[in-house]
């Protein structure tokens, strides 16, 4: 397995200097799970990937892919000196278990970075063009691009936007948050659980599997 450079998707406008990372079936007026704090501004949007080769069976041959593991909001290019896990508002790490995580909750294989500042119109554009399906609707937008984002919108009062990103399925998925030296965050990475799982080397060469 081999660690690619990270595809740059776009970018992400957050007026209000708070990043939403959250699934966006919440419930109106719940708010977002988790909120970062940033300067104010208009940030890249990453997909990490990984390439590897595994032996197709139906094919009878070798055959390289390459698949995403994590999306990124990168807010600076300072390398991060420490990552730390970002909790929501109901969430004390002194209460945890061995082994217990944070992260934001989704029932639709679906998470999202949004300015928080906006979240509510943000998130009810999104419902409205992708649940209900309203045509032609002014603030929505598919991403056409074969990468994790699918969906984003975009508030004409503030300036905010949202983009939604595919998870591998329904669950609690960690946010992790880059800090430089001084202490200034750097990045926001989720995990999409798109690792290929790893099978231990028998008779032959290692089979990633499928």
């Amino acid at each position: 397995m081999t660690v690619v450079q990270p595809r740059r998707v776009g970018t992400l406008r957050l007026p209000s200097g708070l990043l939403a990372v959250s699934g966006p079936d919440t419930g109106h007026g719940d708010g977002p799970h988790i909120t970062v704090p940033v300067p104010p501004g208009e940030y890249v949007l990453d997909e990490a990937r990984v390439r590897y080769s595994y032996h197709c069976e139906w094919r009878n041959a070798e055959v390289t892919t390459t698949q995403p593991t994590a999306v990124r909001l990168l807010v600076s290019d300072t390398p991060a000196a420490t990552w730390e896990m970002a909790v929501g508002p109901q969430d004390d790490p002194r209460l945890f278990i061995e082994r217990q995580t944070a992260g934001f909750v989704t029932d639709g294989a679906t998470g999202c970075f949004a300015d928080a500042g906006a979240w509510e119109p943000l998130i009810a554009l999104f419902e409205r063009g992708l649940v209900r399906g309203e045509p032609d609707l002014d603030g929505y937008e598919d991403i056409d691009d074969d990468s994790m984002f699918m969906q984003r919108t975009w508030d004409e009062v503030s300036g905010g936007e949202f983009v939604s990103f595919a998870t591998t399925g329904d669950g609690i998925y960690p946010v992790r948050v880059g800090r430089c030296e001084a202490g200034e965050v750097t990045g926001v990475v989720v995990l999409v659980e798109g690792m290929p799982e790893l099978l231990p080397e028998r008779d032959g060469p290692l089979d990633a599997g499928v």
